[in-house]
């Protein structure tokens, strides 16, 4: 007897899991690539810590270990990227092309089955390159004394995106009858959340921005003879231009990089691109998620304090920026997208097919 539409078996789940596994990894030319991957990463990893190594100096280690854990990480997400659409996006819509969806269809395999099992195996094809940058990402994360939950959240956010990109373009490849098509869109997607969004939100301080009343605190020195270190803050009222960053920050909050950057520890509260330092435990992650922080939290009277904590007269009362996690939005925006996709993924994939385009092959 048929199962029902949204039935699902874990027999029948890893039947169709095993079976898209054996027809992706069945090639060579795929141990080769990620052969290659995995040499490259240890390659990159040794040639950056053999200067710092070869000082018998621990203390430059760590620093160096610890950028480079994140370059890897960045690394990994954009071969994520690359990979995934071209693995996921043709699925549905080129076993169509080749007679042998219909077979499927026709077997006891529920359409959830059949289209959880083609995700769950593009999810771990994509997810192998994660796996094998280990062996090198480990050491330096030991190196750079970076904390578990750090690695945990990175290696928790680049399985989330990989899921919802694999899940994003099975929904393509059901909605469109070419496999080439589906496969464009979901390049599409992902090079306008990556490319597009930054580009966008750095165009819109063209337009995003009014003038205001500003009150600028800086340091004046009144004798040169004695000590720099000391001076007098004084405060200076004027009509400045401010740019209104935050208001298209939206269109970040996909960015695959942002959300990566957003598992990064947080420096401390009075922390930003001019007086962040080693004791933040500084990496390219850090460093991304502080500046766009930064640049696309609203205007404050903080921004324009440039005194210093020991003069005369400094400000105490101006308090810190508003930072405001974009994470959250991020996830339920791509969260959605993916389960939307994976519906419209079973609802094409059921049987009896309602309506179908002209040219389409059936078996």
């Amino acid at each position: 007897m048929r199962n029902g539409t949204f039935s699902l078996r874990p027999r029948g789940l890893w039947l169709m899991t095993s079976l898209e596994l054996r027809q992706r990894i069945r090639s060579v030319r795929w141990y080769v690539a990620l052969g290659v991957w995995t040499v490259v990463l240890l390659g990159i990893g040794l040639l950056a810590l053999a200067p710092a190594l070869y000082t018998s100096e621990w203390g430059a280690v760590a620093p160096v270990a610890r950028v480079m854990f994140s370059l890897q990480m960045l690394l990994v997400l954009f071969a994520m990227l690359l990979v995934t659409p071209a693995l996921s996006a043709g699925s549905i819509n080129g076993d169509r092309s080749a007679g042998t969806l219909a077979t499927l269809q026709a077997s006891l395999l529920s359409p959830l089955e059949i289209v959880l099992g083609k995700l769950f195996a593009g999810l771990l094809t994509g997810l192998a390159f994660l796996v094998l940058a280990m062996p090198s990402a480990l050491p330096l994360a030991f190196l750079g004394d970076i904390s578990v939950l750090y690695v945990v959240r990175v290696v928790l956010m680049i399985c989330f995106l990989t899921f919802c990109v694999t899940a994003i373009g099975l929904g393509l490849s059901a909605l469109t009858q070419r496999q080439l098509g589906s496969v464009v869109l979901a390049y599409v997607l992902v090079f306008g959340v990556t490319v597009v969004g930054p580009i966008l939100w750095g165009t819109s301080m063209v337009f995003l921005h009014q003038e205001k009343e500003v009150t600028t605190y800086y340091t004046e020195y009144t004798d040169y003879e004695s000590d720099m270190d000391s001076g007098v803050c004084t405060a200076h009222t004027e009509t400045q231009e401010v740019f209104r960053m935050d208001l298209s920050q939206p269109v970040l909050w996909p960015n695959p990089v942002v959300m990566l950057a957003e598992t990064a520890p947080s420096p401390r509260p009075d922390s930003s691109l001019e007086n962040i330092d080693d004791s933040d435990h500084l990496d390219a992650l850090v460093l991304l998620k502080t500046g766009m922080r930064e640049a696309a939290s609203p205007p404050h009277p903080a921004d324009h304090n440039y005194c210093s904590p020991q003069d005369e007269g400094y400000p105490t009362d101006l308090g810190h920026p508003t930072s405001f996690p974009v994470w959250p939005m991020g996830v339920a925006a791509w969260g959605l997208l993916a389960l939307a996709s994976l519906a419209v993924a079973v609802l094409r994939v059921a049987v009896p097919i309602r309506r179908l385009g002209k040219g389409t092959r059936i078996a």
